[in-house]
């Protein structure tokens, strides 16, 4: 076993027996929302995947039971009524690239607040993410619904919330442990070496896990596609790539370029064959650009103490100080405007898209940065409509939820009520009126409540 991996024994007692945050207690029940009952949306125009205008939406408990034109549709009796005319309906919004532990419990209700209902965390500590599941599963702290991979397979640790595997049997017997932890499924980081990644591979298909992540520098994007990769992440990541094969730093702009006209179109082809998600965190790349500058934001309320701290500390690397460097920031920008572009050619070859943010350091912000990256989806070349099904549908299909990510009799209610219309400018998704999670609503004043509360929790965690 190389320096610095660790046994399957010691991963199992990091995964499982981590010690909780001192002196946490279940938070109380946030005012200013509705307990579950029936409740009934009327006169609304629903948007997921199609328009539908002026119908009534009913949900008891935390499932929707009626949706049908308002003129026809009968309201229960004794059921709340909520006017939807002049406001649109979509589905609970996704973060399909989160990093809960860097942000700890005080992302939660500013996700929520955003409308984001549903987060996939690629990489925390399983002790603290599944406590906050339980919570927010149980209306003890709202937040949205957690799909977890507990900790990254890497080759090696850079970070507390990764678990070194060097060869086949290490990658096999680490997916063993987080399987019977229950995991939502497997992450890959990109230091995986090629026999660790096929004996991931290989153990997730026995025991039927999803497996997703990074595009692994020992095999090609291609081969994580052909074997079953479920997802991949990061647009920007072509550039890590390159750049660990030599590229210069002001060579990648041009590098970006010419992939994009002479390798990308067959290899987007592979992904869209064998429908391997990608997901661009296009919000994460523009972001890191002005890391080292950051200007005063007024969403930095949000950001918890101990994100900050994680931030700082980053920033003291030489590797990151460089960022920072006269030029850099102008080659930075030269680099970013060639991810756009990649993220329009994977849309037009037909591979599927999901909505992350990457949120971990602290000017990526959870649930505002959501719409951000929503925006920038757009700007790349995808219709409004197809920037919102990256954010409900998609990710709904992605974790075999098809529960979630559409308004109909059945599903599960998770909604966000806006007060315009997303599809004529993409912006709109910030203009929340309400969420409605498990069936419970936040009015706009609950909202407002939730992140009040969650500026004061982030400023002392």
């Amino acid at each position: 076993m190389s320096s610095g991996s660790i046994t399957r024994r010691e991963a199992l007692k990091g995964l499982l027996l981590s010690t909780p945050l001192l002196g946490e207690q279940s938070p109380p029940k946030e005012r200013g929302s509705h307990s579950p009952s029936t409740t009934a949306c009327t006169h609304v125009t629903v948007i997921d995947g199609s328009v539908s205008e002026d119908q009534t939406v009913v949900f008891s408990g935390d499932r929707i039971t009626v949706v049908g034109p308002s003129s026809l549709t009968s309201v229960p009796a004794g059921a709340r009524i909520i006017d939807g005319r002049g406001q649109f309906l979509i589905p609970g919004l996704w973060d399909c690239h989160a990093h809960l532990s860097y942000f700890k419990q005080s992302a939660l209700p500013v996700l929520l607040a955003n409308g984001v209902t549903s987060v996939r965390d690629m990489g925390g500590l399983l002790d603290e993410v599944y406590r906050w599941k339980t919570e927010t599963n149980s209306g003890i702290r709202p937040g949205p619904r957690i799909f977890c991979a507990g900790p990254m397979l890497n080759g090696k640790v850079f970070n507390e919330y990764q678990v070194a595997v060097t060869d086949a049997a290490e990658a096999r017997g680490a997916v063993r442990v987080l399987k019977n932890a229950n995991v939502d499924f497997i992450k890959v980081h990109a230091a995986i070496s090629r026999e660790a990644y096929l004996g991931v591979q290989s153990e997730c298909k026995e025991h039927g896990l999803r497996y997703v992540g990074h595009m692994p520098r020992a095999i090609t994007p291609e081969e994580a596609s052909n074997a079953g990769q479920l997802t991949l992440e990061h647009v920007g990541a072509f550039a890590d790539r390159f750049a660990s094969q030599g590229v210069a730093d002001n060579d990648m702009a041009a590098k970006l370029a010419s992939f994009r006209s002479q390798e990308a179109p067959a290899m987007f082809a592979v992904f869209a064959r064998n429908r391997t998600w990608f997901t661009p965190t296009l919000v994460a790349s523009k972001s890191a650009i002005h890391l080292a500058d950051h200007q005063p934001d007024p969403r930095d309320k949000y950001v918890s103490a101990s994100c900050r701290k994680v931030t700082e500390d980053l920033l003291k690397r030489p590797s990151y100080q460089a960022f920072s460097a006269p030029g850099s920031i102008e080659r930075q920008e030269r680099e970013f405007a060639q991810l756009p572009p990649l993220v329009e050619l994977m849309r037009s070859s037909g591979v599927p898209l999901l909505a992350g943010t990457d949120f971990a350091v602290s000017i990526i912000y959870p649930g505002f940065s959501l719409h951000d990256e929503l925006e920038l989806l757009v700007e790349s070349g995808l219709k409004p409509m197809e920037a919102l099904q990256t954010a409900t549908s998609n990710p709904a299909t992605v974790m075999g939820h098809d529960d979630l990510g559409a308004i109909k009799p059945g599903n599960l209610a998770d909604m966000v009520l806006l007060d315009a219309n997303p599809l004529t400018d993409i912006r709109n998704t910030r203009r929340i009126r309400m969420v409605i999670s498990r069936g419970e609503y936040f009015d706009r004043d609950g909202l407002d409540q939730l992140l009040a509360n969650a500026a004061m929790e982030a400023a002392r965690t």
